[in-house]
């Protein structure tokens, strides 16, 4: 399954475990990352069924986790949301990306939770995903222009202003810590 390589391979084994009890899902094109050197396949919209997911998302140990990381790529905004407010009490490094790449979402909701979460979520992880990631940041950042531009600048006439200018500024901000 796709969905194996979005997790680095010391998951391994809880991935192969709950991937069976989650069923199938549509294969999208996913986005490529590095997570400490490893090179990582993140699905960009996951389709399992909602009741499978939330019943995985309460597992104990990695594998809820690890479904809830798969639940913040569903293809349903609210369950998204709400796998994000759960995954953000975890403090796991291999989570990072799974938070990171909603700060380009067009659900609003989404990027205003990011944005107060950050940067004290797991600051240090965070640094590091950023700054071995630095174009994919820039697309990043690119898709939260281009969303703001299209649906919410109306609302929001100046880009600093916008929830996901905000989210973006602290992940830059980030990506400049220096490494302990």
């Amino acid at each position: 399954m796709l969905e194996a390589g979005a997790f680095p391979a010391a998951l391994a084994g809880p991935v192969a475990q709950l991937l069976p009890a989650l069923g199938s899902s549509q294969a999208h094109p996913p986005f490529a990352v590095c997570q400490d050197g490893e090179a990582l396949l993140i699905p960009t919209r996951t389709y399992y069924d909602r009741q499978r997911l939330l019943a995985c998302t309460r597992l104990p140990g990695d594998a809820g986790v690890i479904a809830l990381c798969l639940g913040t790529r569903h293809h349903d905004g609210h369950l998204r949301e709400a796998c994000l407010k759960q995954l953000l009490l975890q403090q796991r490094a291999w989570t990072v990306p799974f938070v990171v790449h909603l700060c380009g979402e067009y659900v609003l909701e989404i990027v205003e939770r990011i944005g107060a979460a950050l940067p004290a979520w797991n600051a240090q992880a965070l640094a590091r995903y950023l700054r071995e990631n630095p174009a994919y940041v820039d697309t990043l950042e690119r898709r939260a222009v281009s969303y703001w531009n299209c649906y919410y600048r109306g609302r929001y006439p100046a880009w600093d202003d916008y929830p996901g200018s905000r989210a973006m500024a602290a992940l830059r901000a980030l990506q400049r810590l220096t490494p302990r």
